[in-house]
């Protein structure tokens, strides 16, 4: 009876798991606000078919007459599968900026200025995996993040599931 109950759990166990998942991937995005590219990584788990939570960073980094700024974005979202692989997110963020004036001649004539600032912001967006292969899927993401100077985070990338 023992053996019977352990290998009933172990299958059980088995098929909750695979109705799970847990993922990983790459991506690349436009951030609207500060006008540049940027890149991160992400961590995705879905709880079932409907409903997944996601953690995002991204690095984004853009010069333009002397002055350079840095974001550093970390992201916390639920995820609602509405068809398919078609989601709707809502969740937070925590946006981390430096700004650096170079001054003029790089810093050598006047010298340089940083300010560093953060902020907390709400995230609401949508998107789709496509998969490609059994456990590799490319992925879109547009979300709006509320914050003082709200912006558009436009992303796509390669997500590797486990």
């Amino acid at each position: 009876m023992k053996k019977f109950l352990f290998i009933a759990t172990l299958a059980l166990s088995t098929y909750a798991m695979q109705a799970q998942g847990f993922g990983a991937g790459i991506h690349a995005g436009y951030l609207t606000e500060i006008d540049a590219v940027g890149a991160g990584a992400d961590l995705n788990y879905d709880f079932n078919e409907k409903w997944g939570i996601a953690f995002n960073g991204t690095f984004a980094a853009t010069e333009d007459g002397g002055i350079r700024d840095k974001w550093l974005a970390l992201d916390l979202n639920g995820r609602y599968y509405v068809v398919d692989n078609l989601y709707a997110l809502a969740g937070g963020e925590y946006l981390s900026l430096t700004v650096k004036n170079l001054g003029l001649g790089g810093g050598l004539v006047t010298g340089e200025s940083t300010v560093t600032d953060s902020e907390f912001g709400i995230n609401l967006g949508t998107g789709y995996r496509y998969t490609i292969v059994d456990n590799v899927s490319v992925f879109a993401e547009v979300k709006y993040v509320v914050l003082d100077a709200g912006y558009v985070h436009a992303r796509a990338g390669l997500h590797f599931g486990f």
